[in-house]
């Protein structure tokens, strides 16, 4: 579950919220330049509240009149960035298994794990290279097996599938639908793909001006 009702101030920008999510996947929708990202980035604690309050879970993470922030490393959520970031020192399997280690799983039962998931996305010829050799399509791959491994308490994509080839991309949408599934968790889908949205969500947010 995540409730989020607040607002967002960066720098001339402000931008005032009200979301709540069950154990369903949604989309949001909209124009650029309306929040989107925004909105993903607060849940995650890379941005914070000026006023109001965010829960994930029943346990709140940002709520600036109770002096409460919980740092985004300790929020266990799985986030999907547009730009990927991936980190480029890495491999493509140590960037997936990432998530597992920092939880304290042995690293190679996490490898393990996350070769099985990238196998999956259809990336593990990739497996062994270095993060900065990989296609774009490649580093998003990479990057949803990163957001879903394990077990995360909330999942967030921000533009999942725009980097994914028009011949994949059905395929990658119903394993990323599959996965989200069966963790049972919130998941927040950004895109300005009505027709994706449709297809991967079980309700769609049309945000406005």
């Amino acid at each position: 579950m995540i409730s989020l009702h607040g607002t967002v101030a960066v720098g001339e920008f402000a931008r005032q919220f009200s979301l709540d999510v069950g154990n369903e996947i949604v989309g949001v929708f909209g124009a650029n330049g309306i929040g989107k990202t925004s909105l993903l980035r607060t849940i995650t604690g890379l941005c914070t509240l000026s006023e109001g309050e965010l829960s994930v879970n029943g346990v709140i993470v940002d709520a600036p009149a109770k002096h409460l922030f919980v740092q985004p490393e300790l929020r266990n959520i799985g986030m999907v960035f547009q730009d990927h970031s991936l980190f480029p020192f890495m491999t493509a399997i140590d960037n997936a298994a990432f998530p597992l280690i920092m939880r304290g799983v042995k690293r190679n039962a996490a490898r393990k794990l996350a070769s099985e998931m990238i196998e999956q996305f259809g990336v593990a010829n990739v497996a062994q290279q270095l993060a900065p050799t990989l296609s774009g399509g490649q580093s998003q791959r990479v990057a949803i097996v990163r957001a879903l491994i394990g077990s995360p308490k909330a999942v967030l994509l921000d533009e999942p599938l725009s980097a994914i080839d028009e011949e994949s991309r059905e395929g990658v949408r119903n394993h990323i639908r599959g996965h989200l599934i069966r963790l049972g968790v919130s998941a927040i889908v950004v895109s300005h793909d009505r027709t994706e949205l449709d297809h991967l969500c079980t309700r769609i947010e049309n945000y406005t001006r």
